[in-house]
């Protein structure tokens, strides 16, 4: 036992072969642990470029905007634990506001209401907009979860849901571009997919599917209700569309009243010759949908340590009569075929965004 110990001593645990490394650093799903793994010596964190990052559990944002703490403070699910990282400088006079995108937010001045940046509150890390023309509000149409898209939109007008008029900005550009849309588009709930504008109207539940090329607009074409009589309520249901690991546009309508969310997936009926249609789905399989107040994204559960496939994970809004703020919002985890609800456990008291970890500005 002696010289196994003595053995254990003189080990040169820095010579361990970077194919060892490597399969180690992709069983490290906390992000706190990979930073450490990597700060050890050279050679591990040679071994373990950012680029190639183990699959991270999105993290939990305690919303800035409320809170008074002036360090931001995230939740992890899967480890159940709170981390606290002194608040960017950049939110000091700027609103954090929209859905995140590859671990960046929106942010707009709290001085005039325009968009100012994107912020990675993670790294701060931030990406410094052009003068947007137009006040705004935290309506932004974003780029996926995963990788920053080519265009980042936001919708602006008198009220909230009768926008007509969209401006939008191409990364590399020092302007931002109006885009004016009809009266077909009002009372719409917008999203942002593939160079497309998909179109809800909250009236009716019919999907208005649009190209943007260039600045200029060409209706695609309409897609009618999931079904016939459609019970729309712009006062009880939230929309959201979001984009599968196939390259499937499946919308998720949440009834706010009964607490149901539905899933669908876009058929465009090309193949068979069909008309385009929305079609009720139970099973998105190796797959789980993450919704929060701002939009939605899609992640591989397989990938993730703690993530259950099929499943929507839902940072919840309560109902308008409890006397929770609104801003706060209840974690809970619900089966697509089941419809089986699950509350999480979540110590944030405004907890509004899901993040994804990102380190390639570390």
């Amino acid at each position: 036992m002696e010289a196994m110990n003595e053995g254990e001593e003189d080990r040169n645990w820095a010579c361990l072969p970077p194919d060892v490394l490597n399969v180690i650093a992709k069983c490290l799903n906390e992000i706190s642990d990979f930073i450490k793994f990597r700060v050890v010596c050279h050679a591990w964190r040679s071994s373990t470029p950012i680029t190639d990052l183990p699959a991270q559990f999105p993290l939990i944002l305690d919303s800035p905007n409320y809170s008074r703490d002036p360090n931001l403070r995230f939740y992890s699910l899967s480890f159940n634990k709170t981390y606290t990282i002194p608040s960017p400088r950049a939110l000091d006079k700027k609103y954090s506001s929209g859905p995140s995108s590859n671990g960046y937010m929106a942010t707009l001045s709290k001085r005039n209401f325009r968009p100012v940046s994107l912020l990675n509150p993670l790294t701060n890390h931030e990406i410094y907009l052009p003068a947007c023309p137009s006040v705004c509000d935290h309506h932004w149409i974003g780029s996926s979860q995963n990788q920053m898209g080519e265009y980042v939109i936001l919708c602006y007008g008198r009220l909230c849901f009768h926008r007509t008029r969209l401006v939008f900005w191409h990364p590399g550009q020092r302007k931002w571009h109006r885009l004016k849309l009809g009266s077909a588009y009002k009372n719409c709930c917008h999203f942002y997919i593939r160079d497309m504008l998909f179109s809800i109207k909250r009236s009716t539940g019919v999907t208005k599917v649009t190209s943007i090329t260039n600045g200029a607009t060409t209706l695609l074409y309409d897609v009618p209700p999931p079904f016939e009589g459609y019970p729309y309520s712009a006062k009880c249901y939230y929309e959201y569309l979001v984009e599968d690991s196939l390259g499937d546009i499946l919308r998720v309508s949440y009834d706010l009243e009964d607490e149901l969310h539905i899933v669908y997936r876009l058929d465009v009926g090309y193949k068979n010759g069909s008309s385009p249609c929305w079609v009720q789905v139970s099973d998105i399989g190796n797959q789980a949908i993450f919704i929060d107040v701002h939009g939605a994204f899609m992640l591989r559960a397989g990938e993730l340590s703690g993530i259950k496939k099929n499943s929507i994970y839902h940072l919840k809004k309560p109902r308008w009569e409890t006397p929770i703020p609104i801003s706060y919002y209840r974690p809970k985890r619900i089966d697509i075929d089941t419809y089986k609800i699950e509350l999480l456990p979540c110590p944030l008291k405004y907890p509004s965004n899901w993040i994804l970890p990102n380190l390639h500005h570390l």
